[in-house]
């Protein structure tokens, strides 16, 4: 094999061993990421019956009359 060619393939070998790492930190974001929309899901639950909640008090007291613009 000539210089070139070794070079060649030793770089090669570098683009291979390099993209294997960088899968390796892919696989390990995407798990955190997994974890953290796991652990902040109970949080959204939360937030949205606190917006149905807070549209239908709105709407109830909207309809009764007892809404009163800010003075």
């Amino acid at each position: 094999m000539d210089p070139h060619q070794e070079q060649q393939a030793a770089l090669l070998n570098r683009i291979a061993l390099n993209v294997e790492k960088l899968n390796e930190s892919v696989e390990q974001l995407n798990e955190k990421l997994k974890q953290i929309n796991e652990e902040n899901h109970s949080t959204a639950v939360i937030a949205q019956i606190w917006n149905n909640y807070s549209r239908n008090v709105y709407i109830m007291l909207e309809g009764l009359g007892g809404l009163q613009p800010p003075e």
